[in-house]
């Protein structure tokens, strides 16, 4: 099984792999994100941030 898995699609090279994007996708904004959620949890848009728990944003 680890033969069938390690040969799925194809070899990229140096320029093919610096386009592949990846992580979480957000389409929600740290505001709203914040709204609800507990201290500390960390949004990434429009900036990278975390919420204070209060229903705002500690951007940095």
């Amino acid at each position: 099984m680890k033969k069938s898995i390690l040969n799925l699609g194809k070899t990229l090279n140096k320029v093919e792999q610096k386009k592949v994007n990846g992580g979480m996708i957000s389409l929600l904004t740290c505001e709203s994100i914040c709204k609800n959620a507990k201290r500390g949890t960390r949004c990434y848009f429009p900036y990278q941030g975390a919420c204070d728990g209060r229903g705002g944003v500690v951007y940095y």
